[in-house]
């Protein structure tokens, strides 16, 4: 699974560190290389000299004479080897028992110069050595010099190195943090500003997004288009609010200029049945009409309006006073119909558009319960759940997935007038609370079940209890 951060400031991050510990690696492997390099170019410049030394000695030594190789150090050794393969001189004088080099390497000395590594010190440490010929016919010059201090010193840096460069990279990386946290403070405060416009009610529009003076002309010229594209927003609002308002009042101006003359006209007519029972039928279909533009004027304020304020309430109290408002004014065709509150539960959010949720669900219930409708509250870690069942015929099977649409009624629905928008009323209503709605499945002929799910809150001193 790859890893990758989800911020942006995350990702420049990584990215530097890749980078930063990228350079680290190459840059130490280059430091150690060119150490490694220098220390052998030292070595080989202390040998060669050394070697001269010598050969020079022994070349003015007479013949017959004790010839002692000159040594500048404790570090340093050398062997004179003769003709024969036996050692004429050395230094120290443990050395003088074998030559320092096999009988091979020994025979390309005598023609040339030969440099080798291998374990040939005094205590036979690793060293390295130079051979050549030099002095008589065939005798061969021999000066090394051990490896202990030259490794004891690369040792030393790569241990710097691989805390040193670890350390430096883990820093700078710290560094690229706060920098990509400095350069991107331009788009935090476009995104806060952002969440407080997107926190304003639909009708509190006007503030628009702060232009970074000092932050690069990109993130400037970010901030001037999303103002544009506010303003349009804004515009388009304004236009969709002044809509409605006239909708609103040129709807119900004429359906209560008609709902009065129908009512004068029954008045008239109450000597001939056919008329009286046209006229009942035709105000039967006014008021319809009448709650059909109420329900679209509230879906569409819905839908157009802002977030809502973020307060605590208890949802049996609301659930209660929906009850109340629902059975006050709701229609159940003369029967007596049971309904039932339990439970209690915090959310957050407007108590008062839940409230119109709820009445919704409530009154859909009791225009097609049988004999009950419950309303039961409860709890969950995250949210409040209320749940209206009724006792009614219930959805038909494969249909609840639409039942949040506009328009969505089945047949039974139907007949019972109504027009298919309460479900897409409550759905809205809930959302703008940043709550969901379920119809939840039963059997067939069992009732209907809707449930609204809204964000938990916890109040000082309560909770929720389901």
């Amino acid at each position: 699974m790859r890893l990758r951060p989800r911020t942006l400031r995350g990702r420049l991050t990584l990215i530097f560190a890749l980078v930063t510990i990228a350079l680290s690696a190459l840059v130490g492997l280059l430091v150690d290389v060119q150490y490694r390099s220098a220390l052998n170019s030292a070595l080989n410049e202390t040998l060669e000299a050394r070697f001269l030394a010598a050969a020079q000695q022994l070349q003015t030594a007479t013949a017959g004479s004790n010839v002692k190789p000159v040594i500048p150090d404790a570090e340093s050794f050398a062997q004179v080897i003769g003709t024969d393969g036996t050692v004429v001189a050395a230094s120290p004088r443990a050395l003088r028992r074998h030559p320092v080099i096999d009988a091979k390497t020994l025979a390309r000395a005598r023609v040339h110069r030969t440099g080798l590594v291998r374990d040939a010190g005094p205590r036979g440490e690793r060293a390295r050595l130079l051979a050549g010929p030099a002095g008589r016919a065939g005798e061969v010059v021999v000066v090394g010099t051990t490896l202990d201090e030259t490794t004891r010193a690369q040792h030393r840096l790569e241990l710097a190195l691989g805390i040193g460069l670890p350390l430096l990279a883990a820093l700078v990386t710290l560094a690229g943090w706060f920098l990509a946290g400095a350069a991107l403070r331009p788009v935090q405060e476009i995104i806060e500003d952002a969440d407080a416009i997107s926190a304003r009610s639909a009708r509190q529009l006007s503030r628009r997004l702060s232009v970074p003076e000092n932050a690069g002309e990109e993130l400037a010229e970010l901030a001037r288009r999303l103002n544009h594209l506010l303003e349009r927003i804004e515009g388009a609002l304004e236009h969709e609010r002044m809509f409605l308002d006239d909708a609103s009042h040129e709807l119900r101006t004429p359906i209560a200029i008609a709902r009065g003359e129908l009512e004068l006209a029954r008045r008239q007519v109450e000597d001939d049945p056919d008329t009286a029972a046209a006229l009942d039928s035709a105000m039967e279909e006014i008021d319809r009409l009448d709650r059909l533009a109420a329900s679209l004027l509230v879906l569409a304020r819905t839908r157009s309006a802002g977030p809502p304020p973020a307060t605590p309430f208890e949802v049996g109290e609301v659930a209660r006073r929906a009850v109340d408002d629902a059975t006050t004014v709701g229609r159940a065709d003369g029967r007596t119909i049971v309904t039932h509150i339990a439970g209690d539960a915090v959310a957050r959010g407007d108590a008062d558009a839940v409230e119109r949720a709820v009445r919704n669900l409530v009154e859909n219930a009791l225009r097609y319960a049988r004999q009950e409708v419950s309303v039961v509250i409860g709890a969950d870690d995250h949210e409040a759940v209320l749940d209206v069942i009724d006792d009614g015929p219930g959805f038909p099977p494969g249909w609840s997935g639409h039942a949040l649409g506009r328009f969505a009624a089945s047949d039974g629905r139907q007949a019972h007038g109504g027009a298919g928008l309460g479900l897409a009323i409550v759905d809205a209503i809930v959302s703008s609370q940043d709550g969901t709605v379920e119809v939840l499945g039963r059997p067939s002929d069992a009732g209907a079940a809707v449930r609204v799910r809204l964000p938990r809150a916890t109040v000082d001193g309560g909770g929720a209890s389901g």
